[in-house]
């Protein structure tokens, strides 16, 4: 057809060699830097570039590298290289409590690790660029026996005689140790070169038990010559203590005003310092249960130092929370998706996408159903179940029940009527779609035992009947979490269940959109792995036309997967010289049965047309070309002529005053 072509690539065949998804941590993660529950930060120039990375530990069992990028900017690349010889599978190995350290005085930064296997040692045999990790098993195995297994470790040379001493905050020993809260000192009686550690309390004379877990660190803070030390607790602020004997034999004389504004609430607070904001001081980081690192700066000066908090630093867009689900749609209308989700605590909570069609930026943001919710574990979904053109909410709970919340206006008000009888026991997760054509939104709703798993035919008028007909060859899962997208953009739905132990099934929709056939798909999603309850949800959000994915997880982050592998329709215009960010058309509802309304922008006086393309190509509609002004417009499409599939829709715009032409088209799909 002249002047627009519309083009399909199927970017990878279905194989095991395949990419189908890419991962990309910067949507939730703008540092680059994806927080896991119980982080523990350190940070030191690895690599010699001049530029801070991050070793950052967490409760599972492996520690995370994130390599500066040297932007200004303060933002990460995860490489899992660095690590690799440490986490090869050869030997058990923490990751709550990394530390950089130097024990056998080479040029090469060495790492330290706690956690429930006590204190492991690893020197780099080989260089920055490629270390190649051999785990030491002499250096601490006399202290191991004597600090239990939650122990955090702090090095310095406490006694000024050029080797460094060693600091343990206690943990909570679930497993054994000693008393959660206090910290225990050892003197180094070897050397720079070949420690020896000796357990020596007098280098911890007058630090107290502080309580459920003790995270230590040390600093210079007044510059004064020797370490000040800080110490992390739950719950409660930091203890921080100066060091106000010699830099041979410290006493530790405690400060209560220097962090007496950090705040004080967080369970788990790790602490680190490094200068973060380049300002030759040193700034305060710490981890939290979470895993938000939170940065206080230095506003003060190298000697007299305040510090004041950032939040600009680290930013993650997740829950503070867990129990993470996802919904996406365009809730405020303004042609972004946006995100729903659920909360352990019962609430709901919303994410604005303040980007754009290609570069979505979320935000978590106060709505109109901030304060609804069920009582705990809730799995709220966008759906217009009264199609009066805004979504209401229908939310799964822990109780196993579906509650409804009508949208009239942006007023949210309940309606037991709907799913009143409805009930899977356990773990309600529903997932809404026109399964059968019939132009009725259906519900599925997943649980925590497989054989409570149900589909329910809307049967006209949000009338509910139980039809499992629709869900045959399906075999869910216990604790399911369902939803239906048309993930290979074929024109009909396909269904992918999250799991417990993070991973996805996906039965693709082999039939027709009014008669499913399931057939299980083993290798679109065989690479993709969350750590435990993947939540997940399909959008394109990238402007690709392709459904991308978003991932929520039980401990409260998102994860985002660009789709690299459905078939894309290539937008081709035929003039130069566009006008830039002027011109928008979409369509709403989409997918449809029957009829759809198109929404258009026009940026000046022009003359405008609109066409309707099928999958080949063929023309099927063409409004008139008309002579409008700069604006908003808005028309219904009847297709009830049409059968179901995939259509195309193109805006043409020629302005009156620069005789310039332009067009932007999209995809939309018919289900009947």
């Amino acid at each position: 057809m002249k002047n627009f072509t519309i083009l399909f690539i199927l970017f990878l065949s279905f194989n095991t060699h395949a990419q189908y998804w890419e991962k990309i941590d910067s949507i939730f993660n703008p540092s680059g830097v994806q927080v896991k529950s119980f982080s523990a930060p350190v940070f030191a120039d690895f690599n010699g570039d001049g530029h801070l990375d991050l070793l950052l530990g967490n409760l599972s069992n492996n520690a995370e590298f994130f390599m500066n990028k040297g932007t200004g900017e303060f933002t990460f690349n995860k490489d899992t290289t660095i690590l690799s010889t440490i986490y090869d599978g050869s030997h058990i190995a923490n990751g709550t409590y990394p530390v950089f350290v130097n024990l056998d005085g080479d040029d090469l930064i060495d790492i330290a690790i706690s956690g429930y296997g006590g204190i492991l040692y690893y020197q780099n045999k080989a260089t920055a660029a490629a270390p190649v990790w051999v785990k030491n098993d002499f250096v601490f195995a006399d202290v191991n026996p004597q600090i239990g297994t939650d122990a955090k470790p702090a090095f310095a040379d406490l006694d000024n005689d050029g080797d460094l001493d060693l600091i343990v905050g206690i943990g909570e020993s679930l497993l054994g140790g000693p008393t959660a809260g206090i910290t225990l000192g050892f003197r180094n009686l070897g050397d720079s070169t070949s420690p020896n550690f000796v357990l020596d309390n007098t280098l911890v004379t007058g630090i107290p038990d502080i309580g459920l877990n003790s995270y230590p660190t040390f600093i210079d803070l007044d510059n004064d010559g020797d370490y000040d030390l800080l110490l992390g607790r739950d719950l409660q602020t930091f203890y921080y203590y100066v060091n106000t004997g010699t830099p041979q034999s410290p006493v530790w004389t405690r400060n209560t005003s220097l962090f007496s504004g950090v705040e004080a609430t967080t369970y788990w607070k790790n602490p680190t310092f490094a200068d973060i904001d380049n300002d030759n001081d040193f700034d305060l980081v710490y981890g939290t249960d979470g895993g938000i690192l939170y940065v206080y700066e230095n506003k003060g000066t190298t000697t007299n130092p305040t510090f004041q908090y950032n939040p600009n630093y680290f930013q993650v867009i997740k829950l503070d929370g867990g129990g993470a689900s996802v919904s996406l749609a365009d809730f405020d209308k303004n042609a972004t998706v946006d995100l729903l989700s659920g909360l352990w605590t019962g609430k709901f909570i919303y994410f604005k996408n303040e980007g754009t069609k290609g570069n979505p930026k979320f935000k978590k943001t106060t709505t109109s159903f901030s304060s609804l919710g069920v009582s705990s574990y809730s799995a709220p979904m966008f759906v217009d179940l009264d199609k009066d053109n805004d979504f209401d909410i229908a939310t799964g709970a822990l109780a196993g029940t579906i509650s409804y919340f009508v949208n009239n206006n942006g007023s949210f008000t309940a309606n037991s009527t709907i799913f009143g009888s409805i009930d899977v026991g356990y773990f309600s997760y529903p997932a809404f779609a026109d399964i059968n054509g019939d132009g009725e939104i259906d519900l599925l709703i997943g649980a925590e035992t497989a054989s409570e798993t149900k589909f329910f035919r809307n049967t006209g008028n949000n009338v509910f009947v139980e039809d499992n007909s629709l869900i045959q060859g399906i075999t869910f899962p216990s604790n399911s979490r369902p939803t239906f997208s048309d993930v290979d953009n074929d024109g009909d739905y396909d269904l992918v269940i999250g799991r417990t132990f993070g991973t996805l099934t996906y039965y693709e929709n082999v039939g027709t959109p009014q008669t499913p056939e399931w057939q299980l798909n083993t290798q679109v999603f065989a690479n993709i792995k969350v750590s435990q309850n993947a939540a997940p949800g399909f959008a394109d959000l990238d402007g690709d036309t392709r459904p991308d994915l978003i991932i929520g997880e039980y401990n409260g982050n998102f994860t985002f997967f660009k789709n690299l592998f459905a078939p894309v329709s290539v937008k081709e215009n035929e003039y130069e010289n566009l006008i830039p960010g002027s011109l928008s058309i979409t369509n709403y509802p989409n997918p449809f049965n029957g009829q759809t309304k198109f929404h258009y922008s026009i940026p000046s006086e022009g003359e405008t047309i609109v066409e309707v393309f099928s999958i080949l190509g063929e023309k099927i509609y063409s409004s008139a070309k008309e002579i409008k002004v700069g604006g908003s417009y808005s028309f219904n499409f009847d297709a009830n002529n049409l059968t179901s599939g995939v259509y195309f829709y193109k805006l043409s715009f020629r302005d009156l005053n620069s005789g310039k032409y332009t067009n932007i088209s999209g995809k939309f799909i018919l289900m009947k």
